[in-house]
């Protein structure tokens, strides 16, 4: 007869029957498009720069539709600037945007709905399988590191002679195929640690719901784990808020804006996701050191 390992691990790879490995391989697919999306905007804006300008009426419009639309969404934080060169780059830029951010938000909604239904799932994944993980997961990052290497050596090297729209275009479009290959291959990889499930889906329990009907020790357990978990969570919003504002900034702001403006995006999700590492780990050997 099969241990209860052994069932669950049969499960999860002829039925799936918690759709824990469907959805992370969804949520994983449908992250690295958003990111991928949000950057080609970008590049696509650029390449549309090129193009003669075509500043009329009718596009004006739409610009303070979009207006309306981003200052809802960021509660008026974010005014777009009136005078436009290239109003159909914009245009597209802020599309990718609010694509991407779309798809990122339901994304996290379906996780969340997700942990609130299975609150915890015991490890369930082979040996093999999660080496596999991080197999795929070097072989993405091997991947985008030459594309991207390759594509600015490029540039560096023939792309002197071109306009500057047209290198900071080929240069934001490796990065789209670089960073989607990142945030996949990280996430497919990362989806056999049940136990950074496990800890995030604390933060979606009812702190006066948490451990109830367990032993005293058991229940503070519980509880010390829940609050280095919202720690964790509220620290990434920060984070994630102060690299959205920087970025913003290098964007719009005319006296420092550079094509370099996703630079404090991508330095505050490093420090994201060092940090929250650093944190799992922590957590992972204090609370439940025999996990897996």
């Amino acid at each position: 007869m099969p241990s209860h390992k052994e069932s669950l691990q049969w499960i999860a790879v002829h039925g799936d029957y918690f759709g824990y490995d469907g959805l992370s391989r969804r949520r994983a697919w449908r992250t690295a498009n958003a990111v991928a999306i949000i950057i080609l905007g970008f590049a696509i804006g650029h390449f549309l720069a090129l193009l003669p300008e075509r500043n009329t009426a009718d596009v004006q419009e739409i610009i303070k539709g979009l207006d309306k639309l981003v200052g809802l969404m960021t509660h008026e934080l974010v005014e777009l600037p009136e005078a436009q060169r290239h109003p159909e780059s914009f245009i597209v830029e802020i599309i990718g945007v609010l694509i991407g951010y779309t798809i990122l938000r339901h994304t996290k909604e379906d996780l969340h709905d997700y942990q609130r239904t299975f609150r915890r799932i015991e490890q369930f994944y082979t040996p093999d399988e999660r080496r596999r993980g991080w197999v795929v997961c070097a072989a993405c990052a091997c991947a985008a590191t030459a594309i991207i290497v390759g594509m600015h050596a490029v540039l560096l090297t023939l792309g002197t002679a071109w306009s500057l729209d047209c290198t900071a275009g080929l240069s934001q479009t490796s990065l789209a195929i670089g960073w989607w290959l990142y945030v996949y291959g990280y996430m497919f990889a990362a989806r056999t640690n049940l136990f950074r499930y496990n800890f995030r889906a604390l933060g979606r329990i009812n702190i006066y719901e948490l451990g109830v009907n367990e032993p005293d020790g058991r229940r503070a357990t519980q509880l010390a784990e829940k609050r280095l978990c919202d720690l964790s969570e509220s620290l990434t919003s920060f984070a994630v808020a102060f690299g959205v504002i920087g970025a913003l900034a290098l964007y719009f702001l005319p006296s420092v804006r550079t094509t370099y403006f996703w630079v404090p995006l991508v330095a505050m999700l490093a420090i994201v996701i060092v940090s929250k590492e650093l944190v799992l780990k922590y957590a992972k050997s204090k609370y439940e050191p025999d996990f897996d």
